[in-house]
């Protein structure tokens, strides 16, 4: 699953961080964190701060606040009813060109493929490690 650098990206339920400043260093800019625990938002912070990177962060509840923050890539290490919750409510925009969906069980791969397919969101690549899996998801 491979991912040019570059553009705007945007880590849901970023918790320590650890995604959006691997994308800062990377080369994506801006990237933007959101994560519903005050906590989780500072700990991002501080984390960039100390990789001297610039990730800027705020707090979402991907549950309860609607369409979710967008940019061209997006990074989404979520369990499977955050995923098909993330696809029901939308995007606050332009659906991303790339999305990257982890943190799901190998078995429930094919449903959140399908949730985020209405967006026009097609299945790119599959990694698997052990029982868990990843998704690459593209548009267009």
């Amino acid at each position: 699953m491979e991912l040019d650098p570059g553009g705007a990206c945007v880590d849901l339920g970023c918790g320590s961080g650890v995604l959006a400043i691997a994308a800062a260093r990377l080369g994506w800019a801006p990237v933007l964190g959101v994560d519903h625990e005050a906590e989780s938002v500072a700990a991002t912070l501080e984390n960039a701060s100390v990789n001297a990177v610039t990730v800027e962060a705020r707090r979402f509840d991907l549950l309860r606040d609607g369409p979710v923050p967008t940019a061209p890539t997006v990074l989404a290490n979520l369990l499977r009813p955050l995923l098909v919750q993330v696809a029901r409510a939308g995007f606050d925009g332009e659906p991303p060109r790339a999305l990257v969906a982890s943190g799901l069980l190998a078995h429930e791969a094919d449903e959140v493929a399908a949730a985020f397919a209405v967006h026009g969101l097609h299945e790119a690549g599959r990694r698997h490690g052990g029982e868990w899996a990843a998704l690459l998801l593209r548009r267009g």
